[in-house]
Parts: structure tokens; sequence; C-alpha cells
């Protein structure tokens, strides 16, 4: 898959429009759907993103956590076999740029087969423009439009960005992977930290995390950790650690039953199942008898999901 940063002009392409963050099933709809648009045109199907969420440079206070960061975007693109990702930097221009000059440039700079995008996508100033508005200009430029619906889950809600992120919140690991369709992930170098958890006899990796990553709910979580190829069931706490405070949030997997030194190396926690919330503890004993509480908990969970 190749990664875009410029508009320069190229050959016929099919556009995916939106944010993707999170690559979620919603998202993976309208992909596919872009897919079977780029073979039967002939062309190459292209995602088309910012760099940032616009409110990071519209409303910085009100900016959300994001899904994926970084790398993680385009792995999940890759995965769902975009040919190619073009990000666009995001900033005040941008958000002044009328819709109608928006679209203009995308025709511009490539031979325009098609463009996908999902039902409730906005562009241009103040969010002016729309599904309607992208059907208009297709009919008039020459290229097919295809808007694609909400995609729901089982138990009928839509599945969005913002939806995810209040799962998650909420701590219900579970149906956020519903609507991702793979279990959310937090990724990071593995970082010295205070080693509280060797001294107490339960080693952690403490995994550094993007400032702009979305975390879950403080608490307990269990989860898979994997790390250079490798995979372990293993328990995490994120949080700030009450009992023996860091001052900081943290995120520190504890793999089960395993001595290993990950330090300096990328490692990626994938939340499977909430066991609790954070607590203070009156002493480090009582904080021992929770963690082993914790480790059969999360042992049992394994066993019954293998």
């Amino acid at each position: 898959m190749n990664i875009i940063t410029s508009m320069e002009k190229t050959g016929p392409l099919v556009l995916a429009l939106g944010t993707f963050d999170g690559v979620h099933r919603g998202h993976q709809r309208l992909i596919l759907e872009g897919k079977r648009l780029a073979a039967e045109k002939g062309a190459r199907l292209r995602v088309c993103t910012f760099d940032r969420h616009p409110l990071e440079v519209l409303r910085p206070e009100a900016a959300p956590g994001l899904l994926t960061v970084g790398k993680e975007q385009a792995e999940r693109m890759m995965a769902c076999g975009v040919d190619e990702l073009q990000i666009l930097p995001f900033t005040r221009e941008t958000a002044e740029t009328e819709p109608e000059a928006f679209l203009k440039k995308l025709r511009g700079m490539c031979d325009l087969q098609a463009v996908v995008a999902g039902w409730n996508y906005s562009f241009g100033r103040r969010g002016r423009g729309n599904a309607a508005m992208l059907e208009k200009d297709g009919k008039t430029a020459g290229y097919t439009v295809h808007i694609v619906p909400p995609v729901r889950t089982e138990a009928g809600e839509i599945i969005s960005s913002s939806a995810i992120r209040e799962k998650l919140l909420q701590g219900k690991a579970e149906e956020a992977r519903d609507m991702l369709g793979i279990p959310y992930a937090i990724c990071g170098q593995v970082v010295n930290g205070k080693h509280e958890g060797s001294r107490i006899g339960f080693p952690t990796a403490n995994i550094q995390t993007d400032g702009r990553k979305q975390l879950p709910a403080f608490g307990v979580y269990v989860c898979t950790l994997r790390s250079g190829g490798r995979s372990w069931p293993a328990v995490v706490n994120i949080g700030l650690q009450p009992t023996i405070p860091s001052g900081q949030v943290t995120v520190e997997a504890h793999a089960l039953h395993m001595e290993m030194n990950l330090y300096g190396q990328e490692a990626r926690v994938e939340l499977l199942h909430h066991l609790r919330g954070e607590i203070h503890f009156q002493n480090v004993e009582a904080l021992i008898h929770q963690i082993q509480a914790d480790q059969r908990a999360t042992e049992q969970w394994f066993a019954h999901h293998p």
C-alpha cells in the first residue's frame, strides 16, 4: 500500500473519503464498496483522509482521543486491502476552504472515477459539504458517488468512532470490539517504570502511549500482550495506580506465568474483557491479594475463551 502526502496529479482513482479513526466495521463496509467500484472501473482505491482530527485545529479543548494513532491506521488500511492512503494536512486554511473548492481540488488531482463516503460525511467550511453536494457534483463532473448507509451492531446500534469511544469510557471492551471488528489495542514502547510490580512479585511491561490515544475507563482488563511476533495471555492495569501512585496515567501489562524483559521493544495490548475498576487499597498486602484474584479471573476468562 502506498502512502501519499501530496496533491500531485495521478491516474484513475476511486476515492474513499472520511476520517477513518479506528477503521471500524462501518469504515470497512465503505472500503469494501470502494474496492468493488475500483474493480468495476479498472481503477485504484485510494482512501483520502487528514493527518489529524479537525477539532485538534478548530477546538483543541474539545478534540477527542484517537482510536488509531501513528502507523495503526495505515496497518488497518493495509489489512483491508486499500491500494493507497492519502494523508492531507488539516490546517486553518483547510477548515476555511469552501466545499466546492475542496471538490474541485479532488477532481484536479486524478482521473476521478468514483467517490465513496459515509452517510454522515461532511467537508468544507463549517461542514457545509454533505452527501447531497457530493452526488450533485458527481452528476455534473461525471463520476459515480456511492453513499454508504449506517452500519449497525446486532443490537441495532450505529457503529461510529464516537460510539466506540463511549464504549471504551464505560469499560465495555467486548462491545468496542464488536464495533471495531477486532479487540481495541494500545501500542507503544516498553519503558522503565518504578519497578514496583517486580518488587511485589508481579513484573509488568510499562507501555508508553501516544498522548492523543483514547484510553478506556481506568481499571483492570483481561488482554493479549504482543511483542516481537509473540503473544501472551495477560492482565493490564490502566490508570493512576492509587495505592502506589506514580503521578501519571500508566498502562502496565503482566503476562501470566511468564518471565520476560521487553524494555525498549514495541508492544501491543489488546483489550478483551473489563475485570474491575481502579481501587485504592489500604496497604500493599491488600493490593497483592487483589492482583492474585485478578490473575485467577484472567485465567478463568481465557479457559472459557480459548
